[in-house]
């Protein structure tokens, strides 16, 4: 039982309460100069887990200069989503994440999305320069095939030389 109290006033001593953005300071503190932050999740699909990751993306990026998200989402549909956020393709927000079409759809094609790719969007708008842009990337392997034909037809689109190379490689799948 000794075991469970030290557990617990461990806790106690180390969290504090969130009400506004301005609570996730200490969190961008703590960061100092990591190169990067990797954000996991107790649930998929609360609003107000996708709001607080939201608020604390943002600061992430305009305090300590990060310029990537990547999520455990396909990586086609992650990918048309980046194109928007980066002003690469003229749509709306809605029209981005209407890609996120196979279950579950709410984990990425939800409001509280929609206003994180409205937001990379605007904030985007403030450079020119490519390699400051913040992106939005899917890192998942659910969609194998979906990202196979898309490499496939990006190298068609550029003329790769490294089409028939890609096309062997995938032929083992």
């Amino acid at each position: 039982m000794d075991k469970t109290r030290e557990l617990i006033k461990a806790i106690q001593n180390e969290a504090y309460s969130y009400n506004t953005s301005s609570d996730l300071d200490r969190i961008i503190d703590s960061i100092g100069d990591a190169k990067f932050v990797l954000l996991g999740e107790a649930s998929h699909g609360t609003s107000e887990f996708y709001t607080v990751r939201t608020e604390l993306s943002k600061k992430l990026i305009e305090q300590k200069g990060f310029n990537c998200i990547a999520v455990e989402g396909d990586w086609p549909s992650c990918f048309n989503v980046n194109r928007y956020v980066k002003g690469y393709e003229q749509m709306s927000s809605h029209e981005a994440l209407q890609d996120f079409n196979r279950w579950p759809t709410w984990m990425w094609a939800n409001e509280e999305i929609r206003h994180l790719t409205e937001w990379l969007h605007d904030f985007n708008q403030c450079t020119d320069r490519r390699s400051q842009k913040a992106g939005f990337y899917g890192i998942d392997v659910y969609s194998l095939w979906e990202s196979m034909e898309e490499i496939i037809k990006l190298l068609e689109k550029n003329g790769s030389t490294e089409l028939e190379a890609a096309k062997k490689a995938f032929a083992c799948f």
